[in-house]
């Protein structure tokens, strides 16, 4: 009986520091802005951290579709555990997305491919670096 509460009061922690843990992925990100994979653009993420769109464009002038990307919502519906929808504007795609703060300036995304709602194990990572 003593073992079986041991586990249990382990797993309660475990679930405790993990909720803490996942909880801060979305604060962490409210307001924050972050340069995407190749400087390509400049992203913020908007008050609760739920959602980032395209602020700023790092690519030559006049290239084709540019300003059709500003101001899109690259990720979207983010939740507490940092799992969310990723938009690729240029392929236009939807991607079952994951976001992982892996130290205070960089921000891992990984993107996987939804088939029928489901995520597959196609996936692609990208790594972020906060905008000072």
């Amino acid at each position: 009986m003593k073992r079986f509460a041991t586990i249990a009061l382990t797993t309660v922690a475990l679930s405790a520091m993990s909720a803490t843990a996942s909880a801060s992925v979305k604060s962490d990100l409210a307001g924050t802005k972050w340069k995407t994979k190749g400087g390509k653009s400049t992203v913020q993420f908007n008050a609760s951290g739920s959602s980032a769109k395209i602020i700023k464009l790092h690519t030559a002038k006049g290239k084709k579709n540019s300003k059709k990307v500003m101001g899109v919502n690259v990720i979207r519906d983010l939740k507490n555990d940092g799992t969310g929808i990723a938009y690729d504007p240029e392929k236009k795609k939807k991607y079952a997305g994951t976001l992982t703060r892996t130290s205070k300036t960089r921000l891992k995304l990984e993107g996987c491919v939804i088939v029928f709602g489901k995520k597959t194990g196609l996936c692609k990572t990208q790594i972020w670096t906060k905008v000072k």
